[in-house]
């Protein structure tokens, strides 16, 4: 799988994280509530399967008993059996019979005297306690070998009416065979531990092995000793087998035998009853399912979206050739054919503007270029005008004199007519620092006064300590602009200015106002364009040039209302530190 894949975006990671806790917190609450309920259920279905298995298992040794019953009426009720047998009790069966008794696992055949003395044994065995009087089915401990072993045995008197001159028992020896039988009618681990004293011992589940039942609490001991009921184990043998022991009693009512049947623990079944491994994997499930769910669902909705967002941002950038692919014929696919639309738009309008730009730049241009050449042919007319009449030697000296002040003068208006126009153009780049904003002001006002008439000047800075962050050299520069034109404006009659400063909304205010004739509302707009001038003598780049400068430094210098007769300009710039910062 690409690597690619899991690049989520964080609308993606979000709409994956909605998702997940939508599905998986739910899915973890019924997961834990259906293993809960899956693991008892199934557990107690196991111990009900595992109880009636068990039940079958003592049907098939009362089966035993029965077989050993029937078998011993049927001999009981020959009468040539009862002739022969005192003669030959073995030989006195009858070949079917004998048949019969042979696929039926009866193996053990005794006859007994009415006061239970042994007469025949088709088994050399040794009966610890017989049956009681009346008794027809009993499982008898038995000892061949020196070996333990339980015999399950059907009683029959001779005759079976009136008193008994005999009683035939016929049974079966229980050992490996039996256990082997019930596993097979099953399907279940049997087990048939034999009790020794007060221990229980299997002899045939492992050859050669004796194994101990010592794991019992003494509980179930109890129950099954005293009580006589069965005891039902979810950790039988050590652990491995979920089962049931069941007591074997002989005929005095003591357990002689305790049989097991019990079912391994592996499995599926170990899954659907442990309740935390259920509930993981249901967990695990929820966990993948809303994991995949909310893959594809932030593929299918957030991708599209995802594009869109490259899109604008692309257009943001003035990227106006971003295209959003259309991956779907739904809203998210109108809504990239809207924005494709848009951006198409957006460039045609770019490059209208573009075109648009560089007429009005070449306009502009035309203008300028006109506007210089007005200004400069004066000059350069009256230059060649005064050269062309020194060039008569019978001009008066004095007028030759006249002559040559009007060129330098001319000349000295054309430099600096030139040297406004390239600084209107390539002002430095500003050197920021830290100072106070009535710094450059003052200063300006200083080399603007002097060898002037006497002019007044009324200060009042309200700024307090608020200081800006701007050039001084280009701000002093700007203000020597300023007062120019106000002293220009005030020349004939007694100048008065109002220096004034203050914090307003974050940001210093300076503010310069003359008595002079004032500005008309009509030129207000035009009043920072290059070569606009109302005054006879000037270049009309004065404004512009303050203008060009204050904006360097990330001020604004405006023409307001006065409060008076005269101009009033007025500059701005953000608090630096100090009172608002």
């Amino acid at each position: 799988m690409p690597p690619r894949l899991f690049r989520l975006g964080r609308l993606q990671r979000k709409v994956l994280l909605v998702i997940s806790v939508i599905v998986i917190v739910p899915m973890l609450v019924a997961g834990w509530l259906a293993a809960e309920w899956v693991s008892i259920s199934f557990e107690k279905r196991l111990e009900q399967w595992i109880v009636d298995a068990a039940r079958a298992n003592q049907n098939w040794l009362q089966a035993y008993q029965n077989d050993a019953v029937m078998l011993g009426r049927v001999l009981a009720d020959d009468p040539a059996y009862v002739a022969n047998i005192e003669r030959n009790p073995e030989e006195a069966i009858p070949l079917p019979v004998r048949r019969i008794s042979q696929e039926l696992s009866i193996n053990l055949i005794q006859l007994y005297t009415p006061d239970k003395k042994l007469l025949y044994s088709s088994i050399p065995v040794e009966v610890n306690a017989l049956w009681d009087r009346g008794q027809t089915e009993a499982v008898l401990k038995v000892v061949r070998k020196q070996k333990t072993m339980l015999a399950a045995v059907g009683i029959t008197p001779i005759p079976r009416h009136g008193k008994p001159r005999y009683y035939l028992v016929l049974g079966s020896l229980l050992g490996q065979d039996f256990t082997d039988e019930l596993a097979q009618l099953t399907g279940l681990k049997a087990r048939l531990y034999y009790r020794e004293g007060k221990n229980y011992f299997d002899l045939f589940s492992e050859p050669g092995e004796v194994i101990a039942l010592k794991h019992l609490p003494a509980s179930a001991l109890d129950r099954l000793e005293k009580r006589k009921k069965s005891y039902y184990s979810l950790e039988a043998e050590n652990g491995q087998y979920r089962g049931l022991y069941t007591p074997i009693v002989d005929p005095t009512g003591r357990v002689e035998a305790i049989m097991f049947s019990g079912l391994e623990r592996r499995g599926v079944q170990e899954v659907l009853t442990n309740r935390v491994a259920l509930f993981l994997s249901i967990s695990l499930l929820g966990i993948v399912i809303g994991g995949l769910t909310g893959l594809l669902l932030s593929r299918l909705v957030v991708r599209p979206l995802q594009y869109l967002r490259n899109g604008v941002m692309q257009l943001a950038g003035q990227n106006f050739s971003a295209n959003v692919p259309i991956t779907s014929n739904d809203e998210l696919g109108d809504l990239a054919k809207a924005f494709n639309a848009m951006a198409a738009r957006l460039r045609e309008a770019r490059d209208e503007q573009a075109q648009r730009f560089q007429k009005d730049k070449l306009t502009a241009m035309g203008e300028l270029s006109a506007a210089l050449a007005h200004e400069i042919r004066n000059p350069i007319g009256i230059i060649n005008t005064s050269a062309a009449l020194l060039d008569k030697p019978d001009y008066a000296p004095e007028k030759r004199a006249e002559l040559t002040r009007m060129i330098r003068e001319e000349s000295l208006r054309v430099s600096n007519l030139v040297q406004d126009f390239l600084q209107l153009s390539r002002h430095r780049q500003p050197s920021f620092a830290v100072i106070d904003p009535a710094q450059p002001l003052t200063r300006a006002l200083d080399l603007a006064l002097a060898g002037t008439p006497p002019v007044t000047v009324h200060r009042q800075f309200d700024h307090g300590d608020a200081k800006i962050k701007a050039d001084p050299g280009l701000l002093q520069q700007a203000w020597s602009n300023v007062f120019t034109n106000a002293l220009q404006a005030m020349s004939g009659k007694e100048a008065i200015l109002k220096l004034r400063s203050g914090v307003e909304n974050g940001q210093v205010t300076l503010s310069v106002e003359d008595n002079g004739p004032g500005l008309p509302a009509d030129i207000m707009p035009r009043l920072f364009e290059p070569f606009f001038t109302t005054k006879e003598q000037g270049t009309g780049l004065g404004l512009t040039i303050a203008f060009t400068l204050v904006e360097a430094n990330g001020g604004r210098l405006e023409a307001m209302p006065p409060e008076g007769s005269g101009a009033r300009f007025v500059m701005r710039f953000q608090v630096h530190e100090g009172a608002a910062a």
